[in-house]
């Protein structure tokens, strides 16, 4: 029996793939890959592994929850140190910041 694709229904064939988290490769696995779509599916077995792989590049966990406070008239984000750290961002950093949409802020380090 042929797997098809969740969302597409397209064929799904076993691939050796590089996963990335946050612009970073943190190895190859195996995942069916969906040759209409292209979307990935891992198995739990290789999930695992790729926590672990993840852990051990320093990227687990890097998705933060932050609130907006107030300094004087402006709004401040707080940036938690691990993704101060992962960025390479530092007092003074000079960033642009811009609207993807109403719900999304986009920060560009300069």
């Amino acid at each position: 029996m042929e797997n098809k694709c969740v969302l597409c229904k397209g064929s799904l064939k076993k691939k050796s793939v590089d996963y990335k988290l946050y612009g970073k490769s943190v190895g190859r696995f195996d995942a069916l890959v969906c040759g209409n779509c292209g979307e990935q599916w891992f198995d739990g077995e290789t999930s695992k592994k790729i926590e672990e792989a993840e852990q051990k590049a320093g990227l687990f966990g890097l998705s933060k929850e932050t609130k907006i406070s107030y300094s004087g008239n402006s709004l401040i984000i707080r940036i938690p140190k691990e993704l101060a750290k992962f960025m390479g961002i530092k007092k003074e950093t000079r960033v642009i910041l811009y609207p993807e949409n109403q719900d999304k802020l986009s920060v560009t380090i300069k």
